[in-house]
């Protein structure tokens, strides 16, 4: 199944044991009796050729007014039948808290900026899935960034992106201060996209 998720372009699957974060963090979503254990599904820059790529086989992503989350879900179903909650999706009205469920499962670290550092791709990746399985994985928890949130570069950069709310390039900068996984950064395309959802982007 980790394979196939590669294949797809979701280069990235951590396993956890969802009923212990269930408790942890009090999200019900992650509870389900029969299956006690769960992958944290996530790409970096890797799924964009390849979704790129479907795009263009696909009618129907062209068309769609979301094709990458309709990517997300269509692929996620075709690899498995296993219940499978989505980061685009809400459940209940409500968004699942996909980076504290990443955080206690050991993927990352929450920064102060409010960014999930992962410690080789830093904030360069996208989490998208958690599929829930019958067994509980043996859960891998990553060394933690070396990164200082408080430094100038990143606590300046967090303020100036609080004071512009809505303008995505200063947003985009605070990830750009990031110190960790920088030889991972998107591609200005992917980046684009990732903010503005232009579809002249998807070539």
């Amino acid at each position: 199944m980790i394979a196939r998720f590669a294949e797809a372009g979701f280069d990235l699957a951590h396993p956890f044991n969802a009923h212990a974060i269930a408790r942890e963090l009090g999200v019900r979503e992650l509870h389900d009796p029969a299956r006690p254990g769960g992958w944290l599904i996530a790409n970096t820059r890797a799924l964009w050729p390849v979704f790129l790529a479907a795009r263009r086989a696909d009618p129907a992503l062209v068309a769609s007014e979301h094709p990458l989350d309709r990517y997300v879900e269509e692929r996620c179903a075709a690899i498995t039948s296993a219940p499978t909650l989505f980061a685009h999706r809400t459940y209940g009205a409500t968004w699942l808290p996909f980076q504290r469920i990443a955080a206690a499962a050991g993927f990352g670290a929450l920064a102060p900026t409010n960014l999930l550092v992962h410690p080789t791709y830093g904030p360069w990746f996208a989490l998208r899935a958690i599929v829930l399985t019958e067994a509980v994985p043996a859960t891998r928890r990553l060394p933690q960034p070396l990164c200082n949130c408080g430094a100038a570069r990143c606590g300046d950069a967090f303020a100036r992106a609080l004071d512009a709310q809505e303008s995505w390039p200063a947003w985009l900068a605070l990830r750009d201060a990031c110190t960790v996984g920088r030889e991972h950064r998107y591609s200005d395309d992917q980046v684009a996209y990732h903010y503005t959802k232009q579809r002249d982007l998807l070539k």
